[in-house]
């Protein structure tokens, strides 16, 4: 602990404590504010707060100060040298530096941080957005950190915001009820009624309708400012008309014309700025309320409806979808505001031009109505193009949850292929898109030339010319018209897109709810609480269950749920009736579900009582249990229980610490918290952590074993100890001897009293129990004690026989023994050395200062696609020869009107006038669609070469990267790249370009204005680049933050099974509250910087207007009208021009970093060795016969890290069977590491067949190899992608692995072999469960554990590689299925070499040799028997497994 942990601790009172007493009862930090069992650690991150991982780093200034940290602290570079603090409290390298102070502001502590000033601040300061400079300030002078921002105020948080939603959705619902019940009377179908489309956003509106009101209404009032300043132009340009003629003698009307302007730009300029700052707030906090929305409605949704919204979906929706919203919010004000400014500039053009103008304006109206035409256009193409973005979050996350499995099959360029196939097709909708929207907005934006050429040919053609004032007012207007639609078709597309996000919404918030007590009673006739006799927990009355009508939990026969397989079949069907000859033909797959569910089960389950639920592998074990645990519809009978049950199935651990695991949001009970960890067999593992019980385990679990997670989620279930508890086949995981101290002291001693009802197949631990159920197989239940089942159910009886003929009697012992761990704890101790205080998960990177010029040139060079080099040459001059058309339309227009050209007639410059028009059109679309094919190019190329880089990712960044930040990119910084950015960059290319042509053409006619220009640059680089030091550390701070929110929703999402079991949504509800805060606290600060920075530039775009207005009318210079018109006219826009230049400026930007994060996945992130060596590639055949050698081999994770293999050095010859085995950490999981190289041997070498597979690619080594993973993993798709994703082998090679494999009969294949599944003549209900066209969905739910281990035995049948790889392979299934995979791997593989990690040591007792490891060295090696006489390790191994010489 430093000396600076130390300190604040004494000053701030801070105790560590080894008893519960000494912890306040109302702390935040109740549940992990005391210390780990034995000894003092500082603090753990707890569930409730997110603040405490920073206080360390404040500590350090506070140490450093020795004084109270306020505003007057300052510290110099040379202490943080000598304290070696990080670079947020180092002076940060600024283009303006030296203007500054050289002292530091502080780094803000939590508890001084000022609440977001915004609404509070006074009149002045909230109009210029002056409330905003001290993070400004301290953002240039140093990195900011998150504590450095404001904290949100009550009404911004999303919790306040959330609930006004609710509210004002509640309302709008009801009210919509009550219309459709009074429309459809007398007999209303309240199934049918549906949400209006409008529902959601209108409820949105409602919650900040007086923000984003008051949007619409700065946005009128800009609108106004702008329409009317055309007024004054004219005025302007008649009086230069008459001074130009000597008809004014003074320059005071001039000046007050000119000032009037710089006025009216200056206020236009401001109320932009508000209308933004209103309606991108509102967008953001909509965001914020959304994405709680939807994690709420996510917790209540039931299984039909989790089906129909899987995972990957809900993720998309919130990633992007959400995006889509927030964005929108911003633009859509524009829609209902764009008619003001039209028609006041329809009055004045009539006014000024008469009649003659509606032929311009008729050409507006029929744009306008084109562009609403085209903007369902753009909704099809991104209805489409969302379903491929879809798919493609969905694959990203199935892969990056499965990526070591992936891995260990070879199987990375399958899935590159599979998502760059999804990518190629979102990215051909998304051109299609982009090269739309860019013709419309390339014509919206010159409709300026074209309505005013059209305009005034037709006044030439009339013989109506007006004066330069009214020609060049009216051109201004034409502009004005124009940039009231500029933003338009933006607005639409963005609408269009958000309508799309709404429609998705709509139909994840009104899908079905889980209600529970509808769930538990069949009909309103049964009371839940209906009395129950004193003695029974759980009453069941004729009770059938139908599978169809599970709400929630993994059953593995959903799949089947109403299947009508032919009679035929049925009558093909294997026999349940003798186990003990379960063989090749009694296939799974061949006996397909014939009953409808649970049938007439009659039972009274006793309070205080264990009973056991038992029956073969797809009888309906974990079904039944959801059902007692009111998970599943009753179809008929009666179900009581005497209190709420605690149902503990899936193995979920969360990213957080060890303890906090087990409490689960509980507050922290000492004595129980020890009494759970001795119960669960947890103590010795605690021992292997460096930080105790307050380690930080890692997402999903990474750094424990297959027993460990199942004990750790038992443990947690222990904790919360509830009347009734629930466990479905919680000791699969674990062997014998641990399965018996678990029964014994946990369920036998700590939940004694407990109501226990187990689903298992662990048939040892039937003499522990006081009642069973035992399901047939065909829906019945057998119900009763050991002996009562033995003497009358002949399968209970076979199956007791079978069960002690395959594992052997487990006799009690009377003598016990230090108890000690071997089941795989590989992964702690390659993790724990890598642990800081207790943390394994990394904390994301974060650039600072400004984004790397590589980033843009790579993007740029990435982009050029099939033009290569030559692109931003080729895209610049486009942009130069448009913006000169542009530019020079209108100067044209002015040598028209004065006739610049002696002798040459109308026709000549009316002729080149409408060509010029033309051509700008043309050139403005061409730059525009560049620009999108640019866009569209280095999007796809960037993710696609993100993917490939992932998935060769070494295990070691998976282990130290959450899920959600890894997701992130692929998701919202993904959706960046793909829209937001060519967007932005659009609207910051055509207005800048524009911008420096407007001031070369004003240094022309004006020469004295050049002077003023490197003021006003100064002034403008100075306010940019002042901007940008905050501006780019908050994006980035958000960004971190966001992948924060992405990774609990992500996580919360997964977990959602055990997070309803234990009755802990409100606990992850407020978690993502406060990281959604936290994101929020940036988010708002990148909205009010940029407004900032824009309100700032206006002043310097007023300067730039005042000079020119002064200098035409002082006449320094002799000017015509038509050019000081032509010169105004520009003027009056620039404003605008650069408020939409700076605005996309900041956001391209902002969204560079988007491309930042991505890029650093794409090309910088670290890699494994080469896929494929092609100078090194093996023969086809190899390995040859299976002849592995081990010579020295030292094996360390990652550099730093200690070694697990030591000086290695062992033999296993072609076809030999060895066991593996070794306590927790002994290196048994190394040697399978370092044979699949997923780590790099640091010295030594091994060998297969003789070839050093160092010099092998990984691809040719990993797909010779063949493994059946202790956890099997299923992938979404069909069983065919599941078991040959690479399409290498016939049907018949699958069929015969499935065969083998005890899943289907030579008969079902015969019969169905030849069908496909089409979806209209044939239906998964009308094939076998294990035909090849079968879907499996995400994460494989509808198989049960047992028949993904079948399947992945499959796998390896179809690999037919030399060399088996089994990591307990069999510990998650029943005895029969045991029995199935033995034999299988004995007869398919008998020419096989066989490693078997062992966990169980009676899985290796026949094994040909066994090798035992421990600290990382062979310490025994030898034969089973032989090793057993030799009283050493493995003897005392087996000792402890009550393994005795008649099990040889």
């Amino acid at each position: 602990m430093t000396h600076a942990y130390a300190k604040f601790k004494s000053n701030h009172r801070i105790i560590h404590t080894n008893s519960i007493d000494s912890t306040p009862s109302n702390s935040d930090y109740s549940n992990n504010s005391t210390l780990s069992l034995e000894s003092e650690i500082p603090m753990s991150k707890g569930n409730h707060t997110i603040n405490d991982e920073r206080n360390d780093h404040h500590l350090r200034l506070h140490n450093l100060s020795h004084k109270r940290l306020d505003s007057d602290l300052t510290v110099t570079n040379d202490d943080i040298e000598r304290q070696g603090m990080p670079n947020s409290s180092k002076k940060a390298k600024r283009m303006f530096s030296w203007m500054f102070t050289s002292k530091i502001p502080p780094v803000t502590l939590p508890q001084d941080r000022k609440p977001y000033p915004w609404k509070s601040s006074n009149f002045l300061w909230r109009t210029f957005f002056w409330w905003f400079w001290p993070i400004l300030y301290k953002g240039y002078l140093r990195t900011l950190e998150p504590d450095d921002l404001f904290k949100l105020t009550e009404d911004l948080k999303v919790e306040n915001m959330h609930s006004k939603f609710e509210k004002n959705l509640s309302k709008r619902i009801e009210a919509k009820r009550a219309q459709y019940i009074k429309n459809k009377q007398p007999h209303p179908d309240m199934t049918k009624f549906e949400w209006s489309k409008m529902l959601i956003p209108l409820a949105l509106f409602d919650t900040f309708r007086f923000q984003y009101t008051m949007s619409c209404i700065y946005l009128v009032l800009a609108y106004t400012t702008q329409s009317v300043s055309p007024l004054i132009t004219r005025r302007l340009i008649d009086f230069v008309t008459y001074r130009y003629y000597g008809l004014e003698k003074t320059v005071n009307n001039g000046v007050a014309y000119s000032l009037t302007c710089v006025v009216l730009i200056s206020l236009n300029g401001l109320l932009l700025n508000h209308f933004w700052q209103n309606s991108m707030t509102t967008g953001a906090q909509a965001k914020a309320v959304l994405t709680k929305s939807l994690l709420l409605k996510s917790m209540r949704m039931s299984n039909k409806a989790r089906q129909k919204f899987p995972i990957g979906n809900i993720t998309s929706l919130m990633a992007t979808d959400l995006s889509k919203v927030d964005l929108a919010f911003g633009f859509a004000p524009v829609l209902f505001c764009f008619p003001i400014p039209v028609i006041i500039a329809v009055a004045l053009l009539l006014t000024n031009l008469g009649v003659t103008s509606l032929v311009g304006i008729g050409l507006f109206v029929v744009s306008l109505v084109i562009c609403s035409l085209l903007s369902k256009v753009l909704f099809a193409i991104r209805t489409r193009a969302v379903k491929y973005t879809d798919q493609r979050i969905s694959l990203m996350r199935e892969v990056l949850s499965h990526l070591k499995v992936i891995k260990f099959y070879a199987w990375e360029e399958a899935y590159r292929e599979r998502i760059t196939k999804i990518r190629d097709l979102e990215m051909k909708e998304l051109f299609k898109l982009k090269v739309v929207r860019d013709i419309v907005s390339a014509y919206a934006l010159t409709l300026p030339f074209t309505t005013s050429m059209i305009t005034f040919v037709v006044l030439w053609a009339t013989d109506s010319f007006k004066s330069p004032g009214k020609m060049f007012a009216s051109l201004s207007l034409f502009g004005i018209l124009a940039q009231s639609i500029m933003l338009l078709p933006l607005a639409l597309s963005t609408s269009s897109d958000a309508m799309v996000g709404f429609e998705r919404l709509r139909k994840v918030f009104q899908a079905h709810e889980y209600d529970s007590e509808d769930a538990r009673l069949a009909n309103t006739n049964n009371a839940w609480s209906r009395p129950l006799p004193p003695s029974v927990s759980i009453s069941c009355r004729s009770c059938c269950f139908n599978y169809g009508s599970l709400e929630a939990g993994d059953d593995s026969m959903l799949s089947e749920a109403g299947s009508t397989l032919s009679s035929e079949l049925k009558e093909k069907t294997a026999s349940f009736d003798n186990f003990a000859t379960a063989s090749e033909s009694g296939s799974l797959g061949s006996s397909a579900r014939n009953f409808p569910g649970v049938i007439d089960l009659s039972v009274d389950i006793q309070k205080g009582s264990f009973v056991m639920i038992t029956g073969i592998i797809g009888s309906g074990k974990t079904t039944l249990l959801n059902a007692l645990g009111g998970l599943v519809k009753l179809s008929s009978g009666s179900l009581q229980v005497s209190s709420e049950p605690l149902l503990c199935s899936n193995s979920w651990i969360q990213n957080a610490t060890f303890r906090d695991n087990i409490t689960f949001g509980r507050p922290f009970d000492h004595d129980l918290y020890k009494k759970v960890l001795f119960a669960c067999a947890l103590e010795d593992d605690l021992a292997l952590l460096p930080s105790g019980d307050l380690t930080e385990i890692g997402e999903r679990g990474v750094t424990l074993s297959g027993g460990q997670k199942a004990r750790l989620n038992l443990a947690r279930a222990a904790y919360h100890g509830l009347e009734i508890m629930l466990f479905d086949d919680i000791l699969s995981a674990v062997d014998v001897r641990v399965g018996k101290h678990i029964v014994r002291h946990l369920f036998g001693d700590l939940l004694r009293g407990h109501t226990i009802v187990l689903a298992t197949h662990q048939i040892s631990l039937v003499s522990n129990v006081d009642q069973i159920i035992f399901l047939n197989g065909d829906g019945t239940a057998d119900v009763g004690n050991v002996q009562e089942l033995k003497s009358r159910n002949q399968n209970f009886r076979n199956l007791i026989v079978f069960a002690e003929e395959i594992a052997g009697k487990v006799k009690k012992t009377t003598k016990e023994t230090k108890f000690e761990l071997y089941d795989s704890g590989s992964n702690l101790l390659k993790s724990s050395q890598a642990l800081i205080n207790g943390k394994i998960i990394q904390e994301e990177e974060k650039s600072v200062n400004a984004i790397s010029a590589s980033v843009y040139t790579k993007y740029i060079t990435l982009g050029s696609g099939i033009i290569g080099k030559l692109m931003p040459y080729a895209f610049l001059f486009a942009v130069i020869l448009a913006t000169f058309t542009q530019i020079f339309t209108n100067t044209w227009l002015s040598y028209w009107v004065e006739k610049k050209f002696k002798g040459k007639s109308d026709k000549f410059y009316v002729s080149i006038y409408i060509a010029l028009t033309f051509i700008t059109v043309f050139l403005t679309a061409v730059e525009f669609v560049f620009l999108g094919y640019v866009n569209n190019v280095a999007s796809r190329v960037i993710n696609i070469s993100a993917v490939n880089r992932i998935l060769h990712v070494p295990s070691s960044f998976l282990d130290t990267t959450p899920m959600g930040r890894i997701l992130n990119r692929f998701s919202k910084d993904t959706d960046a790249l793909d829209n937001e950015l060519g967007e932005q960059l659009r609207l910051f290319i055509f207005p800048m370009a524009l911008i420096i042509g407007i001031i070369i053409l004003c240094g022309t006619y004006l020469p004295y204005f050049l002077i003023s220009v490197p003021f006003l640059a100064f002034a403008f680089v100075f306010i940019s680049n002042f901007y940008q030091g905050s501006g780019r550390e908050i994006k980035r701070l958000e960004a971190i933050q966001r992948s924060k929110v992405y990774n609990n929703f992500n996580e919360t999402l997964t977990g959602m099974a055990t997070i309803k079991a234990f009755k802990a949504e409100s606990m992850f509800l407020k978690k993502n509250d406060e990281f959604l805060n936290r994101m929020n606290e940036a988010y708002l600060l990148t909205i009010a910087n940029q407004r900032w920075l824009c309100v700032h530039l206006d002043f310097v775009a007023a300067a730039f207007a005042a000079i020119i207005s002064l200098l035409c009318v002082t006449g320094l210079f002799n000017i015509s009208p038509s050019s000081t018109g032509l010169l105004i006219n520009y003027v009056i826009q620039i404003v605008g021009f650069l408020s939409l230049t700076v605005r996309a400026m900041t956001q391209a930007e902002n969204e560079m970093n988007s491309v930042e994060r991505l890029y650093n996945y794409a090309f910088n992130i670290e890699q494994e060795p080469p896929y494929k060596i092609p100078d090194h590639e093996p023969a086809k055949d190899w390995p040859y016969s299976g002849y592995i050698q081990f010579e020295n081999v030292t094996l360390r994770y990652r550099p730093n890290l200690p070694v697990v293999l030591k000086n290695l050095n062992f033999s296993i010859y072609p076809g030999e069977k060895v066991g593996i085995c070794g306590r927790t950490g002994a290196g048994k999981s190394s040697i399978m590491t370092a044979l699949y190289r997923l780590a790099n041997i640091e010295t030594g070498t091994i060998r297969i067949d003789g070839l050093d597979i160092t010099k092998l690619g990984l691809y040719d080594l990993r797909s010779r190899l063949s493994i059946i993973p202790q956890d099997p993993v299923l992938f979404q798709g069909t069983i065919r992608k599941n078991l040959d994703p690479f399409n290498d082998y016939d049907d018949e090679v699958l069929w015969s692995a499935l065969r083998r494999a005890g899943l289907l009969d030579y008969l079902t294949i015969e019969r169905y072999g030849h069908y496909k599944l089409d979806g209209k003549h044939i239906t998964s209900e009308d094939l076998p469960k294990f035909h090849l066209d079968q879907v499996v969905d995400d994460e494989g739910v509808n198989f049960s554990l047992g028949e993904r281990q079948l399947l992945a035995l499959a796998r390896a049948l179809v690999s037919d590689t030399k060399i088996l790889i089994l990591d307990e392979a069999t510990s998650l299934v029943d005895y029969v299925t045991d029995s199935k995979i033995q034999k299988t791997i004995a007869r398919e593989f008998k020419h096989c070499t066989i490693l078997c990690i062992a966990h169980r040591m009676k899985t290796i007792l026949d094994y040909d040799r066994i090798l035992v490891m421990d600290g990382g060295k062979l310490i025994e090696k030898g034969s089973p028997y032989n090793l057993y006489k030799q009283e050493g390790v493995f003897r005392l191994m087996c000792d402890k497994a009550n393994v005795k010489v008649e099990d040889f």
